[in-house]
């Protein structure tokens, strides 16, 4: 029944007027745009910063994760573009973006966008934090509308059957949606208990993508995706994404100066344990 329920609500194609179609997938992604527009330009706006560099900061990063998410797709999808390279910019014929391609892409754009602009990167990412994970939530009903994402094929209870799929799979995207409300959830804690504290900026964002990274990379496990080396391309990107924030962590968030004292407590008792069994060796009398 579960199935069967599934398969009657989920609608890739909203209207259809004469060659004028509009798809699920699109106007999601359109409102999670809307969404993080919003909440991008609430949050800089909050902390002060001119609404003329929000705007370049919005501009710029559409652009620019626009670019990198098709030609991300473009390289993890090359079967398909190989003998047809005009299908590279006619996305009307071989629609696809990556997400990672645009997250990543948008986030670069930003930082060098907001150094040239002089705001904070530190703010930046704040805000990211919370818009990119209330917009991600509101894509994946899109993506699952649409289908255009698909889990592994499964068994269990709540698999469901995805159009024009083989199979039951697992609804890889009610799992993601889980996983961003959680995060939302976390971010919100993490902002106020930054203001409360007086956290320095930045802390909010390293700490969310420190999360968030993660548990992504588990998620996609449960992707039918292509395999490069043991990993998909996106789980490739997180384990990037995970590194690089472990360094921005030990460096620009606290993590030195909580690392650096355990590291010397471990260095200490190593010393003294050592210390202590050569005390024990019998010293040769002259």
């Amino acid at each position: 029944m579960l199935h069967e329920y599934i398969i009657d609500n989920m609608y890739p194609l909203i209207l259809s007027i004469g060659f004028i179609h509009i798809y699920s997938l699109s106007v999601f992604l359109v409102l999670s745009w809307g969404i993080f527009s919003f909440l991008l330009w609430r949050g800089l706006r909050g902390n002060g910063v001119d609404e003329d560099k929000i705007f370049d900061l919005t501009f710029y990063s559409t652009l620019c994760s626009l670019v990198v998410a098709r030609v991300a797709f473009v390289v993890t999808h090359w079967d398909i573009f190989q003998n047809a390279w005009l299908k590279i910019p006619a996305i009307w014929i071989a629609p696809g973006f990556s997400l990672y391609g645009a997250l990543i892409g948008g986030l670069v754009s930003m930082v060098i966008v907001g150094r040239k602009q002089k705001v904070r990167i530190g703010q930046i990412f704040d805000t990211f934090a919370l818009a990119f994970s209330v917009a991600y939530t509101v894509g994946l009903t899109g993506s699952f509308l649409d289908g255009s994402v698909i889990g592994k094929i499964s068994r269990v209870p709540w698999a469901v059957r995805y159009i024009g799929e083989v199979g039951t799979r697992h609804p890889i995207q009610i799992y993601e949606s889980f996983a961003s409300l959680g995060l939302i959830v976390f971010v919100i804690w993490m902002v106020r208990k930054s203001v409360t504290e007086k956290w320095a900026y930045g802390v909010v964002g390293v700490w969310f993508f420190l999360i968030y990274s993660p548990i992504m990379f588990a998620l996609e496990s449960f992707k039918d995706s292509h395999v490069y080396w043991s990993l998909s391309a996106n789980q490739w990107v997180l384990v990037a994404l995970f590194a690089e924030t472990v360094g921005a962590f030990y460096v620009h968030a606290g993590g030195r100066e909580k690392v650096r004292p355990v590291i010397y407590k471990i260095k200490t008792y190593i010393a003294r344990t050592i210390g202590g069994l050569y005390a024990k060796f019998p010293r040769r009398h002259s």
